[in-house]
C-alpha cells in the first residue's frame, strides 16, 4: 500500500514540474518572395506586393542623412489587381509597355469569377478562388475590363503608357 502511494505521489510531482517549465523558444522570421512566373490560371498565391521598385540607401556624407532614393528600373513589372469583397483593387492602375497585370481571386465566399476585357484582349476567364490571370501589356493604349455578372462593382481600367 505504501508502494502505491508512493508511486502515486511521484506521479503528480512529475506532472507538477512538468507545468512549472517554461517552454518559450524563440522564433525568427524570415521574409521571404515568390520568385516564378504565375500562369494563367495557377494554383500559386502571388505576393502581396507585386511591384519592382528597388530602393538604394545613399551614403552618409558629411554627417548628414539623406534618406532612402528609389531607383528607377527599366525592368518590366508586375501589377496584382485583387478580386475580392466583390471588388477589384486597385480598379484603375497606369502601367508601362510590356508590364504584366495579375487578376488574384482571394474573394470569400468561394465563387469563380468570369474575367472580360471589353476590347478582346483575351478571351473570357473563368478564375476560381485562390487563382490568378495573367496579362502582358504590349502596346499603349486605355483598356477596360469587367466581372460577369458583377460588371458595375467589378471593373477597372488600365492605361498602358
Amino acid at each position: 500500500m505504501k508502494a502505491k502511494l508512493l508511486l502515486i505521489f511521484l506521479i503528480l510531482v512529475s506532472f507538477l514540474v512538468i507545468g512549472c517549465v517554461d517552454e518559450t523558444e524563440e522564433v525568427s522570421e524570415e521574409n521571404t518572395s515568390l520568385n516564378g512566373s504565375v500562369e494563367e490560371t495557377v494554383n500559386e498565391t502571388p505576393a502581396e506586393d507585386s511591384y519592382t521598385n528597388e530602393t538604394q540607401e545613399d551614403e552618409i556624407s558629411d554627417g548628414e542623412d539623406e534618406g532612402v532614393k528609389v531607383v528607377e528600373s527599366e525592368e518590366p513589372r508586375t501589377y496584382t489587381i485583387y478580386m475580392e469583397n466583390f471588388l477589384t483593387q486597385p480598379s484603375n492602375i497606369t502601367i508601362n509597355t510590356g508590364d504584366t497585370v495579375v487578376w488574384f481571386n482571394r474573394n470569400d465566399p468561394t465563387r469563380v469569377f468570369t474575367l472580360v476585357s471589353n476590347e478582346g484582349l483575351w478571351e473570357n476567364k473563368n478564375i476560381g478562388k485562390r487563382l490568378t490571370f495573367k496579362y502582358t501589356f504590349n502596346e499603349t493604349g486605355t483598356y477596360t475590363y469587367k466581372v460577369l455578372g458583377f460588371e458595375e462593382r467589378m471593373k477597372g481600367t488600365i492605361i498602358v503608357k
